[in-house]
């Protein structure tokens, strides 16, 4: 058994000793690391198991006294509102906040909130995002945890707000006047029927998308066109969307132009690697000559699964960037390290079809999955002399898979990364034999 010190500036200088002697930076057997990777294991275990012991005690407490007459709160947000569903109308929802306004704290006044509709309950749910309370919603009102799977809530909540303006419309004793004057101002042409194609601007105005028309909602007083319903192209049904008139335009040459341009200019934006990934060896031989990959790839390709939506998790970013460093690795793979022949393991077919797998992995396992193919089909002749003890202190493969998480797939790519010889020449390794 190795002891590293304690204090920083030595526990830095014996790193850097065992770097520049080809060292392993590993300390200690490998058996004593997997006892504090198992206890570490078993302590995340049992606080979750903890957690939902609470989390069950709370829901039987609740419905315990539901039975009893009494109300007590289904939980409480990070903001301090409470959340009540009352035996006298159990299909609704009822959301208590203190009023922030009140001049006394101690007789602070509250403000009761009331969602009846499905619609209404499924915004809500939505915005809490994840934890127990949402759990607790979804399992309460069953038809909100529905339309919000399936997406429906936004454009039921949409339908039910130009219903609303042609209410108010209909109730101004004024409302013809400035409406013939909006008419006048306002003119959309002639209105998109069903099924025709049209491109429907983002809502941060900055994109043209291709969509279809698959609705039509019309003023019954005028008659006039206040939303459409449109389906985008290469998406979902479940994404599609109630938008106003003025976002609605034709596919005309010059709009097909500003759509174009507008993208190219998004792309070459985005035609950045992220910091992480250019500190991978890997990418100082991203554009070098002689790799396997018969067509250079590109950073744009290359890097768009290593950017996430800025609303992304911390699960989900790490998962992104470990993608682009798979890929990264697998683009700059030197010539001869795989089998990249017609016959060959790595074909250009298998290579497109694991380059998918990459792309479309939702989790750590599918992910270590894809890392362990390439482990296995690159030659160890192109590999260092250190791979051995490295690979020698983590888990095998079949007990990898059975493992895997997030920090375990970034340490075999890490290892991968520094392994490989990325300038050796084929010719190199004829004249060594």
């Amino acid at each position: 058994q190795q002891f590293l010190p304690k204090n920083p500036i030595g526990f830095q200088s014996e790193l850097r000793f065992r770097h520049g002697s080809n060292l392993s930076i590993l300390s200690g057997s490998v058996t004593a690391h997997e006892i504090c990777a198992a206890a570490a294991h078993r302590s995340r275990k049992e606080k979750l198991l903890a957690e939902r012991r609470t989390f069950h005690r709370a829901n039987m407490t609740r419905e315990a006294a539901l039975a009893c007459g009494k109300s007590v709160p289904i939980g409480t947000d990070p903001f301090g509102r409470s959340y009540w569903v009352f035996s006298a109308e159990p299909s609704s929802l009822f959301v208590c906040q203190l009023d922030s306004d009140s001049e006394v704290a101690t007789t602070a006044r509250k403000k009761w909130h009331r969602f009846h509709k499905p619609e209404e309950i499924a915004s809500v749910i939505v915005c809490l995002g994840k934890g127990q309370l949402c759990e607790t919603l979804r399992e309460i009102f069953p038809d909100a945890a529905k339309i919000v799977k399936d997406r429906s809530w936004s454009t039921l909540l949409y339908g039910r707000r130009l219903a609303c303006q042609s209410e108010a419309s209909k109730a101004s004793p004024h409302s013809k006047e400035p409406k013939a004057e909006s008419e006048e101002q306002v003119d959309y042409g002639e209105p998109f029927v069903e099924d025709e194609d049209v491109l429907v601007e983002s809502e941060n105005g900055k994109f043209l998308w291709d969509a279809v028309i698959v609705d039509v909602s019309k003023d019954p007083e005028t008659d006039r066109v206040n939303g459409y319903l449109v389906h985008y192209k290469k998406w979902s049904s479940r994404f599609n969307q109630w938008v106003i008139p003025d976002r609605v335009v034709e596919p005309s040459n010059v709009n097909l132009e500003v759509q174009e341009e507008v993208l190219q200019d998004f792309s070459i934006a985005n035609d950045t690697t992220p910091p992480m990934l250019e500190e991978m060896f890997a990418y100082k031989f991203l554009n070098s000559k002689k790799r396997a990959r018969s067509t250079p790839a590109s950073k744009v390709d290359l890097f768009a699964t290593a950017i996430t939506r800025p609303s992304a998790s911390c699960d989900e970013k790490f998962l992104a960037r470990l993608k682009g460093a798979i890929l990264l690795i697998e683009a700059a793979l030197p010539r001869g390290s795989v089998g990249a022949s017609s016959v060959g393991s790595w074909n250009p077919q298998a290579a497109a079809l694991w380059r998918n797998l990459v792309k479309d992995a939702q989790g750590p396992g599918s992910l270590m999955k894809c890392i362990l193919l390439l482990e296995d089909a690159i030659s160890p002749d192109w590999m260092h002399s250190q791979a051995t003890q490295l690979y020698a202190s983590i888990p095998t493969q079949w007990r990898a898979m059975g493992e895997a998480t997030l920090p375990a797939v970034a340490l075999r790519v890490s290892i991968l990364d520094r392994c490989l010889k990325y300038q050796q020449k084929k010719k190199d390794i004829r004249q060594s034999c």
